[in-house]
């Protein structure tokens, strides 16, 4: 982005502060200001983590993410064969740990056998796949939010145990479940009316009714995202998270569009930045 229309951006978005702080406080997520004074701009989610900086969907990711102020955790789940869901975005093991397989095979005890953590860095040597419960207790105690991203449609009894797990931790108020699949959200609304679904999308965005649909919050890939589909958007009551963004320009040019929230890999540069442009 030129200088110019960097410095026009930013400029916006200080004018409409108060727009910003207005969708902070909408209903899709309770996540409050992230540490720190950066309530000027839109909150940082912080995609499987801090994944640029620790190994994705692992807990020293997580942890890394919360420490640097980020109170909104999006993370991926799957279900073991003796239905425990974890933490991990491949249909299989190869990528991100040192054994090889389908996670829907694996029982629990043969995943947290494998190596989730030297892929990445020898000092993450020894980390395992976390399951969805460990991760959710950790930022609990943060007060964190969930964004939880089903990468399966569950099965009936899979997700009962998921909500009643929600439910019986205290966080169902905190979790967005998402997905690519309308299946398995349609599921999860029929299951717990209540429970709060974003559907994603990579590509082609859709229309206001469509994902209405599906909830009031919407996750489209940051190429699909201009000011006047945010606008139509949040004119239907809908809650923007674009993914993923790495760039101060992008977050700049979304903040000032009015997104609730920028889904990131990089969320203590995101919060850096945050600081410097909300002193201003």
């Amino acid at each position: 982005m030129p200088a110019r229309r960097l410095v026009t951006c930013l400029a916006t978005l200080l004018v409409t502060t108060g727009v910003v702080l207005a969708l902070l406080a909408g209903p899709a997520l309770a996540a409050g200001p992230a540490a720190g004074s950066t309530a000027c701009v839109p909150p940082p989610v912080a995609h499987r983590g801090a994944s640029a900086g620790a190994p994705e969907n692992t807990r020293p990711a997580f942890a890394r993410a919360l420490a640097a102020g980020a109170r909104i955790l999006e993370m991926d789940v799957r279900f073991t064969a003796d239905g425990v869901p974890v933490v991990l975005h491949d249909a299989t093991v190869a990528r991100t740990t040192n054994g090889r397989g389908a996670v829907a095979t694996m029982s629990l005890a043969t995943l947290r056998r494998l190596d989730a953590g030297s892929w990445f860095s020898r000092a993450y040597r020894g980390t395992t796949v976390p399951t969805l419960w460990e991760v959710l207790g950790d930022g609990k105690r943060y007060h964190a939010s969930y964004l939880v991203e089903l990468k399966v449609v569950p099965t009936t009894e899979q997700l009962r145990r998921l909500l009643g797990r929600f439910n019986g931790l205290g966080v169902s108020d905190r979790v967005t479940v998402t997905s690519f699949h309308p299946e398995a959200l349609s599921a999860v609304r029929a299951a717990q009316p209540t429970m709060r679904t974003a559907l994603i999308d990579a590509s082609t965005p859709r229309p206001p009714d469509a994902v209405l649909a599906m909830g009031t919050s919407y996750l489209p890939n940051v190429g699909a995202v201009t000011s006047d589909a945010v606008a139509r958007w949040r004119g239907a009551g809908i809650s923007v998270y674009p993914w993923t963004v790495g760039r101060q320009a992008t977050w700049a040019r979304l903040a000032a569009d009015g997104v609730a929230a920028v889904i990131t890999n990089r969320p203590a540069p995101y919060l850096d930045w945050a600081r410097r442009v909300c002193a201003r």
